[in-house]
């Protein structure tokens, strides 16, 4: 038995129709889903990401070419050096020294003493006053050595008295010997006593010798041309021998005593010259010869006197003031020198970097020796006029465009 077939009425019919929401819609032309939206934006933005690296890429390969030349004209572009890092060589004379420094002081002085044990009766002459050789300086009292000479004299008259008896008694003892009345014994003690007699005279003849020179040595003189320096007595002093009277000296040649260390002395001669200044003098250079080298150092030093002397006849100089300078110990009159920092070496030898031609060129020279405690290097394979890179500029090699900058 079939079942009955339910009828459902008719939906009523809206009176205009309705659209269908757009996600209902069949046909997608309207609006797009929200996928593909999201995949054609994402293609857009790659697309602008490649055009963008393309356009990078075009701009930073673009300048490549300029760049390479413009490396290219920089090598070639010159070099500009300053006015001191170049210098044109040419002939000097070149020396080399030994400083030293020392204390002036007379060459010659004579330091004067009492000569007799006497009363000083005058001094004539004082301090810094200027004498010649023979002045009077001083007298001693000369009455009690005038009474000694007297009696010296006295003495000798009196053995020479004493001798002629004794002479003509030898004789008369020869005469009887002969004829052998006298016995030899006489003979002999005639002989004794005339050779005693004349020992006597000979001794009371130097003393008297003695008398006078003490008389004379009563007058003090100069015995060289100079200044006093010292004076130490006054009149009216008893003196006695080798008492201290007068310091003289002379000023017309002067010597400083330098000390020159032991590590120096050996370049040290003697006849070399020296230039030392003087304090006092300003810039003034009083010349000087080596004139003397002592054999030994000084105790408890390892310095060297060495004493030079300088001729000082305007008597400028006095003694005790201090004097520094150098001794010319080598020299060479015309040479050619360039700093050490000039000579470079390779594996072809020693050369230096000449400009020429707004280049810079390589020049082989040749090492001499070396100056102004190693400041100046003397170098043979130059001409004078050359000019010569100085600088330190260890990155520069020849071949190079250079230009200068200055005078």
């Amino acid at each position: 038995m079939t079942a009955p077939q339910r009828t459902f009425p008719p939906a009523p019919q809206p009176a205009e129709p309705v659209q269908p929401l757009p996600s209902q819609q069949d046909d997608p032309a309207p609006l797009l889903h929200p996928r593909r939206w999201f995949g054609r934006l994402l293609m857009l933005l790659l697309a602008l990401l490649v055009a963008g690296g393309g356009f990078v890429l075009w701009h930073t390969r673009g300048p490549t070419a300029p760049s390479a030349a413009s490396a290219i004209s920089a090598a070639e572009r010159p070099i500009e050096l300053t006015a001191v890092e170049v210098t044109a060589v040419a002939p000097r004379a070149l020396t080399e020294t030994v400083r030293l420094s020392g204390s002036v002081s007379p060459m010659e002085q004579s330091a004067l003493k009492a000569e007799v044990a006497a009363r000083l009766a005058e001094v004539l002459v004082r301090e810094g006053q200027a004498v010649r050789r023979g002045d009077v300086l001083a007298r001693f009292d000369t009455v009690e050595l005038t009474a000694r000479l007297n009696e010296k004299q006295a003495n000798l008259e009196g053995a020479r008295a004493q001798l002629v008896l004794a002479e003509k008694t030898l004789t008369k003892n020869r005469t009887l010997n002969r004829s052998n009345i006298v016995s030899d014994t006489s003979l002999d003690q005639a002989e004794s006593s005339f050779g005693f007699q004349r020992a006597q005279v000979d001794a009371l003849a130097a003393q008297v010798e003695l008398a006078r020179k003490a008389l004379r040595d009563a007058v003090v003189v100069s015995p060289i041309d100079g200044m006093v320096a010292t004076r130490s007595v006054n009149p009216g002093e008893n003196l006695a021998v080798n008492a201290a009277l007068f310091t003289i000296v002379d000023l017309s040649r002067v010597e400083v005593e330098a000390t020159v260390p032991a590590e120096q002395v050996a370049r040290l001669a003697v006849g070399q010259t020296a230039a030392l200044r003087v304090e006092g003098f300003g810039d003034r250079e009083f010349a000087g010869r080596v004139a003397r080298i002592n054999p030994m150092a000084r105790a408890g030093s390892r310095a060297i006197p060495v004493y030079v002397t300088i001729d000082n006849k305007d008597g400028a100089l006095r003694g005790g003031m201090f004097a520094s300078g150098e001794v010319r110990v080598a020299q060479a009159p015309s040479a050619i020198a360039v700093p050490p920092v000039a000579v470079r070496h390779d594996d072809q030898g020693d050369f230096v970097l000449l400009i020429a031609d707004g280049r810079t060129v390589r020049r082989p020279v040749t090492r001499v020796a070396l100056w102004a405690r190693g400041d100046l290097v003397q170098v043979e394979g130059l001409a004078p006029g050359d000019r010569v890179v100085t600088g330190n500029l260890p990155g520069l090699t020849a071949g190079r465009a250079v230009s200068t900058a200055g005078t």
